[in-house]
Order: structure tokens, then sequence, then C-alpha cells
């Protein structure tokens, strides 16, 4: 599945097609909202929640890896250097 067809889907379809076929692959918390990375084939997809009700916020997909550094940030790698 493309990016660009992904985003076609309606809103229930990319929830499904993502539970179904995507990674799980970080999560953070940014104020009061906790976000959680999906990595579906060449795709990204974060879904935002806010952190005291769990309601959905927001999604957004993307495939520009620079938009990763925010959880890569929180890899602690110290071991390795």
């Amino acid at each position: 599945m493309t990016l660009k067809y992904f985003r076609r889907l309606s809103e229930p379809h990319q929830y499904k097609r993502l539970l179904t076929k995507g990674v799980c692959i970080g999560e953070r918390i940014y104020h009061d909202a906790l976000l959680l990375l999906f990595q579906l084939d060449e795709f990204y997809v974060e879904i935002t929640f806010h952190n005291d009700t769990d309601e959905l916020m927001s999604t957004r997909s993307f495939d520009d890896i620079e938009q990763l550094d925010p959880y890569l940030e929180q890899i602690k790698i110290p071991h390795l250097l």
C-alpha cells in the first residue's frame, strides 16, 4: 500500500488497515497528549490521543524520515558508543 492510497481511504478504513497491518514502533508524550507511531509498508502514521480522556485528537501520515526525529531522540545508545 502506498501513502497516497492510504490517505484516500476513509478514516475507519485507515484505522482498520493500521491495526491489522501496521506495527507500533514508538510512543511519546507531548504536552497533554500520547502519540503512537506506526509503520505501515513504506510510510508512517502518528496517532495522537488526549492523555486524560483517551480521546483521539488527530492522525497524520508521512514518509519523510526526518519527521521521526522526536522518536529517535528518545533512544538511549551510550553502550554502543
